[in-house]
């Protein structure tokens, strides 16, 4: 299923969805791990510019104004300007890009690194988008990407158009081989992926309790679970543009 305009849609949903909402519980665990899985696959003293496509509340901005010691810079890129107009008041010195990731309008090799976390599942076309994120990335950088990880997308019947509307306007399922595809067809090399987040620690409320645990020892306890049920909600996956640029 496809948004029949997802540039409209995405630009209305930053005017009704509040991404800068307090988080509690479960969500909260939740969302912070997935950020976690993130920085794990970023290095802090890696000097250049970071692009985070699909920025929401501007966390990456957050974690970035905290290492001060750091020559990296964030640019935040989103559809929706009331998001972008938030993370300005909150960091005043963000640099900030309203555009459709699909038409990143970056020169070639602008970004060390490009994250795209919960972003791909939104759209229509995440190949192309991957094609677009390549092209934007200097020879070795690097793209973070998240997803949910086997999603069952489920619909609801639409109240005001009366047609079938996928919960949380995820249209696509990811795994390894359907990243693995896309990361491949825009030349990405060195691509691993893991996947984490156990459903049964989330069911039975162990991440929860687990909460206060930093990130490698909680990553110790989400694998042990998952090997005994190899069940999880979230992948990680990277890839390395190769030095030259041509495909």
């Amino acid at each position: 299923m496809n948004l029949a305009d997802h540039t409209a849609h995405y630009r209305r949903d930053a005017e009704y969805f509040d991404y800068f909402a307090p988080r509690h519980g479960a969500d909260l665990d939740a969302t912070r791990r997935i950020q976690q899985a993130v920085l794990a696959e970023l290095s802090p003293s890696t000097p250049g510019r970071i692009l985070d496509l699909g920025s929401g509340d501007g966390w990456l901005h957050a974690v970035y104004d905290k290492r001060r010691k750091t020559a990296s810079t964030v640019v935040s890129c989103d559809l929706g300007i009331n998001n972008l107009r938030k993370i300005k008041q909150r960091h005043p010195r963000a640099l900030l890009v309203a555009a459709d990731a699909e038409r990143l309008p970056f020169r070639d090799g602008s970004f060390g690194t490009v994250v795209a976390s919960e972003v791909l599942e939104h759209l229509n076309e995440p190949g192309m988008v991957v094609h677009a994120i390549a092209r934007t990335l200097a020879p070795s950088g690097r793209l973070v990407v998240t997803t949910p990880y086997r999603e069952k997308l489920r619909c609801s019947l639409c109240i005001h158009c009366n047609e079938p509307t996928p919960v949380n306007a995820h249209l696509h399922s990811f795994d390894e081989s359907t990243l693995t595809a896309f990361f491949a067809d825009a030349t990405f090399t060195r691509i691993r992926f893991e996947t984490f987040q156990n459903k049964a620690m989330v069911l039975l409320r162990l991440s929860y309790l687990l909460r206060f645990l930093p990130w490698r020892l909680w990553r110790v306890v989400d694998r042990l679970c998952t090997f005994v049920y190899p069940k999880t909600h979230s992948i990680v996956m990277t890839g390395e543009r190769p030095q030259t640029n041509e495909s």
